[in-house]
C-alpha cells in the first residue's frame, strides 16, 4: 500500500512538473501569427440546401428525410425531439451525423489489415534502431523487410500498458483511428532484436521489457483544432444550419473524428492531447489556434490518434489534477457518430466495459497477462466515465 501511495505521488508530481514545463513553452510560443495556423480544407463547394444531389467522389448521393427517433440498435433509444429540418441532410435526430456522411468517413484500419501487421511485426527482425516517435525513451525500428515501426519502451511499463489499453478500448468503440499495435519483449538473444543488441544496452533498457511496436506512417501532417471545437464558452460543436452551410464535405468528414476523438480522450482521461491546450488557455488565449498534440493527418484526410501512453493508467492516476479539463473537451461536442454512441450504449448497460476491454486484449495478446490490465478501482473508473459519456449524450438531444 506504502508503495502504491508513493508510486501515485510521483506521479501527480511529474505531472505537475508537466504543467509547469507546458506553461513556460506556451509563453514562448505566443507571438505565433494566426494565419499560419489556418486550416484550408478542401476547394469544394459548400453544402447545397437540404433536398438535393451532392456530388462527391463522381457520385450523387440523394438525401432524404429520416425518422425523427434515434434509435440504437440492440439498445434503448434516445428520446429526441423533432430535428430542424434544414440539418436533416447532414444530422440526424439533432444528435448524429447522418448515415450518408458517416458513409464518406472510411475505416482508416481494417481488422484484416491490422491482423496481419501484428502477426508479422512480431517476428519481424529489427536492424536498426533510431531516434524518433516521440519521447527521447522511444525509437524508430526499421524490420529487415524496410517496413518501419514506432517501438514505445515508456518512462515505465504503465505507458506501454496504457497505450496497449487505449487501443484496444478504441477496438470495442469501433474507433479505427489508432494505427496498429503489437507487443514484443526485448529478448536480445532473439532473433528480433539480436541485431540491435548494443543499441538496446546503450539505450540502458531493461532486458525482457515489454515494449509496443506501433506502425510508423509516413506523409502525414500536423493537424489543428477546427473552429467550431475552439469554442470552449456556450455551445461548442451543436451545428445550426447556417454553420452547417458553410460547410465543405471534406470539414465535415473530418469533423465526425473529431468527436469520436473527444470521447475516447475523455474515455481514457488522455490529458496530452487536447486537454492540455484547453489547460493553456488560463495563460494564452491563442494555444487552441496551435498544432494539437499527439494526432497526425493522413494525406487521405484520415486522422490518426497517436501517442496514447497518458491514456487510462496514468490519467486515471492524475484525475484530480485535470478532470475539470476533461469536463470541459466534453461538453464541446453535441453531435456524434451512431456507432460509436451505440457501443458506449452498450457497455454502459453491460456494466463491465473493463472485462470486455481485458478479454479483447487478452485475446489478441500473447504478453497480456505479463504486462497487466487494469486494477479494479481503475476498471471502476473506466465504467464511471462510460455512465458520464452515455448521459451527455442523453443530455445533448434535450438541448432545444
Amino acid at each position: 500500500m506504502r508503495f502504491e501511495i508513493m508510486k501515485t505521488a510521483t506521479v501527480k508530481q511529474c505531472a505537475s512538473l508537466c504543467m509547469l514545463l507546458g506553461i513556460i513553452t506556451w509563453i514562448g510560443h505566443v507571438k505565433l501569427d494566426i494565419w499560419s495556423v489556418v486550416i484550408r480544407l478542401g476547394t469544394e463547394q459548400p453544402l447545397k440546401a437540404p433536398g438535393v444531389l451532392f456530388p462527391v467522389a463522381n457520385k450523387q448521393i440523394n438525401v432524404v428525410n429520416r425518422p425523427r427517433k434515434a434509435e440504437l440498435r440492440d439498445e434503448k433509444s434516445f428520446d429526441v425531439p423533432s430535428s430542424n429540418a434544414q440539418l436533416d441532410n447532414v444530422i440526424e435526430h439533432r444528435v448524429f451525423w447522418s448515415a450518408w456522411l458517416d458513409g464518406l468517413s472510411t475505416t482508416v484500419f481494417d481488422e484484416e489489415h491490422e491482423r496481419k501487421w501484428r502477426e508479422q511485426v512480431r517476428d519481424a527482425r529489427v536492424v536498426l534502431l533510431e531516434a524518433g516517435c516521440g519521447r527521447p525513451t522511444n525509437r524508430l525500428a526499421t524490420f529487415a523487410d524496410g517496413s518501419r515501426a514506432c517501438v514505445r519502451y515508456g518512462i515505465d511499463a504503465d505507458q506501454v500498458l496504457g497505450e496497449t489499453l487505449s487501443y484496444y478500448l478504441a477496438k470495442l468503440l469501433g474507433i479505427s483511428n489508432l494505427p496498429p499495435l503489437a507487443l514484443s519483449k526485448l529478448n536480445i538473444s532473439s532473433e528480433q532484436w539480436a541485431s540491435v543488441s548494443e543499441n538496446i544496452e546503450a539505450l540502458e533498457w531493461s532486458p525482457n521489457a515489454i515494449v509496443s511496436l506501433t506502425k510508423f506512417l509516413p506523409n502525414v501532417s500536423e493537424v489543428f483544432i477546427p473552429l467550431p471545437l475552439r469554442k470552449q464558452q456556450g455551445r461548442g460543436l451543436q451545428p445550426s444550419p447556417e454553420i452547417i452551410s458553410n460547410m465543405t464535405i471534406p470539414y465535415l468528414v473530418e469533423l465526425i473524428q473529431w468527436t469520436d476523438l473527444i470521447l475516447f480522450d475523455y474515455l481514457t482521461a488522455n490529458f496530452d492531447r487536447i486537454v492540455s491546450h484547453i489547460f493553456s488557455l488560463q495563460w494564452d488565449a491563442r494555444v487552441m489556434e496551435r498544432a494539437t498534440n499527439n494526432l497526425l493527418k493522413t494525406t487521405s484526410g484520415h486522422l490518426v490518434f497517436i501517442d496514447n501512453e497518458a491514456g487510462l493508467i496514468h490519467g486515471y492516476r492524475v484525475l484530480d489534477l485535470w478532470e475539470r479539463y476533461h469536463r470541459t473537451l466534453l461538453s464541446s461536442s453535441c453531435v456524434f457518430r451512431r456507432g460509436t454512441a451505440r457501443r458506449i450504449a452498450e457497455m454502459k448497460r453491460s456494466g463491465n466495459g473493463a472485462k470486455q476491454l481485458f478479454e479483447l486484449y487478452r485475446a489478441r495478446e500473447p504478453f497480456a497477462r505479463e504486462l497487466g490490465s487494469l486494477s479494479e478501482v481503475q476498471a471502476l473508473t473506466l465504467q464511471n466515465r462510460i455512465a458520464v459519456v452515455h448521459k451527455h449524450i442523453n443530455q445533448c438531444t434535450e438541448i432545444k
